[in-house]
């Protein structure tokens, strides 16, 4: 496959996509309609492609087209709340967030499944809003 690359991509790391509906999110994009949504909490309604999504703001206003890039993970602000792990062999599942570590960017999950404890980075867990019996696989 000589399919050359676009040097497009921010982070060159991060290869696995982790966009997932339900998950809550903050927009970072300072161009995006102005800036007027820069710095929003949104939440993703719809995956159309794997780095692109539909998501609706707070105000209940659905923006299409949303790329992956413009996105970032949100960590909740209170222990107990529910977070999907978003990269990593995990990704995919479903938790409880029960703390954080400020200083190392790293947040101590509960997955239900195995009842497992995981140290997970900031960027690879996003709080969770979906259904609570979903399965995770």
């Amino acid at each position: 496959g000589g399919e050359p690359v676009a040097k497009t991509e921010k982070v060159g790391s991060r290869s696995q996509h982790w966009l997932h509906r339900d998950l809550r999110v903050r927009f970072v994009d300072k161009q995006y309609k102005g800036g007027q949504y820069y710095n929003t909490k949104m939440t993703i309604e719809d995956v159309l492609s794997p780095d692109t999504c539909v998501c609706r703001t707070e105000e209940g206003r659905i923006l299409e087209g949303v790329k992956e890039v413009m996105l970032e993970t949100l960590i909740p602000k209170v222990e107990g709340k529910r977070v999907m792990v978003v990269l990593g062999p995990q990704a995919g599942r479903v938790g409880r967030l029960l703390g954080w570590d400020r200083e190392r960017n790293q947040a101590l999950v509960q997955l239900r499944r195995e009842n497992q404890l995981v140290e997970l980075h900031y960027d690879a867990v996003c709080q969770y809003e979906g259904p609570n019996d979903s399965d995770e696989d």
